[in-house]
């Protein structure tokens, strides 16, 4: 039986390749006695700057709550052995717009010359409920963030922009997914990279389409690289 592990980090802002988390959170749903448990992984990270104040804003992460938290080497290597753990053993990691979180991830073990999450075997299989819900209801209107998500799926939210929360949510609006939506419940485990990057891919491409015939320039290449984005 396949383990769905979601994943999540809060961070110091919105790039990938620049930011750095200050706190992760890996959630799996397991069954305990005919009811299902939830097993939570999570931390906060001292990313070794001050954390913006819009930052902050967001996830409500202070410098004061992370002064004693895993220094920011520790904290990555730490999360990219877990991810590869959970690829090993044969499971996929859940998020929303993981991309992004497995790209500062990527980014971070370059920049801090410790393993890759490739040199560690990785990526292995990845589900993104973003790239899943844009394919499956691709005409549905409004905005699509987690929060809207968890309102479509009818999936309770908890503290929202807390990194195992929204884990959490994530793996749940995933559940529900697989529930509406049978042909998820078809691919196969080492088919689900490909069939999601070519799926977020053509969205990608119609919305870099949509940018460059209001005036503003195209989606970069490197975006174009799925789980983990190339920074060019």
């Amino acid at each position: 039986m396949v383990s769905f592990v979601g994943f999540d980090l809060e961070t110091t802002g919105v790039s990938s390749f620049r930011d750095a988390p200050v706190s992760f959170g890996f959630v799996e749903h397991v069954d305990s006695g005919g009811s299902r448990e939830s097993v939570i992984v999570e931390g906060y990270i001292n990313p070794g700057i001050p954390i913006p104040a819009g930052a902050t804003g967001v996830h409500h992460i202070t410098d004061e709550m992370v002064a004693d938290a895993a220094p920011l080497g520790t904290a990555v290597d730490d999360i990219a052995q877990r991810l590869s753990d959970v690829w090993t053993e044969g499971g996929a990691i859940v998020g929303m717009n993981v991309g992004y979180d497995l790209t500062m991830i990527e980014s971070l073990c370059r920049r801090l010359e410790l393993r890759t999450l490739s040199e560690r075997g990785g990526p292995g299989a990845v589900l993104d409920i973003l790239v899943i819900d844009r394919h499956f209801d691709k005409w549905r209107k409004g905005k699509r963030t987690l929060i809207d998500l968890c309102r479509h799926y009818d999936v309770p939210l908890g503290d929202a922009h807390s990194a195992s929360a929204d884990a959490e949510a994530s793996l749940s609006v995933f559940e529900r997914q697989r529930e509406q939506f049978p042909e998820l419940g078809t691919l196969a485990l080492g088919d689900v990279n490909a069939t999601l990057r070519a799926w977020y891919q053509e969205w990608l491409t119609s919305f870099s389409s949509y940018l460059e015939k209001r005036g503003e320039a195209p989606v970069s290449l490197g975006r174009y690289e799925w789980p983990i984005h190339a920074n060019h």
